[in-house]
């Protein structure tokens, strides 16, 4: 993986998996197994009993409340494998964009408390902002050396499930040649052509804003001059999505996954990772600290991060796992493939409302 960094650029901390329900049953009968061999061979027999003892999935109880970003398609399918997995765990989730998401949280917060038990959304500094209120709860993921090391918070509070990159969308009914740059949405040839998702609502757009504003040769010019040059903001890449795709516009700001699956569907859509580099985000999950549910908190977790979960994502949606051990789809480009550009996800934080405030300023007086 090719990195760009800048100004106070760090290597991404972003995400990282959780042990599988099955891999921790495991672990504790091996721990069972070494205590035995240090000890008699009637403890032996008890270790191994309490390995028996495990109970299966079906026999699991419990209930798990998600707050999430990603789509209705991908969620309906993600809660029927969970359910048919523990049928016995009570699992519901709620969607809306980024920003609403944590809105509903942070009012929730200061009222009668995070109603949720896991959160999965688009972008890490969403995440950093959590942590450093103290809302996510520590948890140490047991097959941390199969996931890529940039996207593994170094404090264990948030685990990347799956990396999208944004690059551009574009009409391959309008459009004879791919595009190569992100200059293609300052260009006057495209002027009133081109459309994005807004940072107000969109997580990715807002974290696209933060990097794409601290590099070289883009900045907050680039914003301007995108809406000098007639660029269209929607809110989110589904809207992006349908505007290219109908032949609204030509060229969009969207992610490399949300693309794919509509060119899966048969819309008339390209994809062209830009040469300046991929701003890209990992739809960190984390585990609400103080939830009254924290086992099949973990359990849901270890799920989302499986390998199992994650080469269906990879097969059916497009998403890259940040797991070595999970192939990308066909026709999208590995994480080592990629440049990705990086930031610290602490400052992009920091600066995330004042940056949003500004494009707000810019683009809607």
């Amino acid at each position: 993986m090719r990195k760009k960094f800048f100004r106070l650029a760090l290597p991404v901390a972003i995400m990282f998996a959780l042990c599988a329900c099955s891999q921790g049953q495991e672990a504790q009968t091996e721990a069972a197994d070494t205590s035995a061999e240090a000890s008699t061979d009637a403890s032996s027999e008890e270790a191994e009993t309490a390995g028996d003892e495990a109970v299966a999935p079906e026999d699991i109880t419990g209930s798990v409340m998600l707050y999430t970003s990603s789509s209705d398609d991908y969620m309906t399918d993600i809660a029927m494998m969970f359910n048919e997995k523990y049928p016995n765990i009570d699992f519901e989730y709620y969607r809306s964009g980024t920003e609403e998401v944590v809105s509903k949280i942070l009012t929730e917060e200061k009222s009668s408390g995070v109603q949720c038990d896991v959160i999965m959304l688009a972008d890490t500094p969403t995440f950093e902002m959590f942590k450093a209120d103290g809302m996510l709860m520590k948890y140490d993921y047991p097959e941390i050396d199969m996931m890529y090391e940039d996207f593994v918070d170094p404090d264990h509070m948030y685990y990347g499930t799956s990396v999208a990159s944004t690059g551009i969308v574009y009409n391959t009914n309008l459009v004879e040649e791919a595009p190569t740059s992100l200059s293609v949405f300052t260009d006057p040839e495209n002027k009133d052509n081109c459309v994005m998702p807004s940072p107000l609502y969109s997580g990715t757009a807002a974290y696209n804003l933060g990097v794409y504003t601290r590099m070289d040769g883009l900045g907050w010019d680039f914003y301007q001059q995108m809406k000098d040059n007639g660029m269209q903001v929607v809110n989110g890449n589904g809207g992006v999505i349908d505007a290219v795709a109908n032949g609204e516009k030509a060229y969009g700001m969207c992610l490399d996954t949300d693309t794919n699956v509509a060119i899966n569907n048969g819309s008339p859509l390209g994809f062209a990772y830009p040469e300046e580099g991929c701003s890209s985000i990992c739809d960190p999950i984390a585990i609400i600290e103080g939830t009254e549910n924290e086992e099949a908190a973990k359990i849901f977790v270890d799920f989302m991060l499986s390998k199992e979960v994650r080469e269906f994502a990879s097969e059916n949606y497009f998403k890259t796992a940040p797991r070595k051990d999970v192939e990308p789809h066909e026709g999208i480009l590995s994480i080592d493939e990629r440049t990705i550009i990086s930031a610290d996800p602490k400052e992009l934080n920091d600066t995330k409302e004042q940056d949003k405030e500004a494009f707000d300023v810019m683009y809607n007086g």
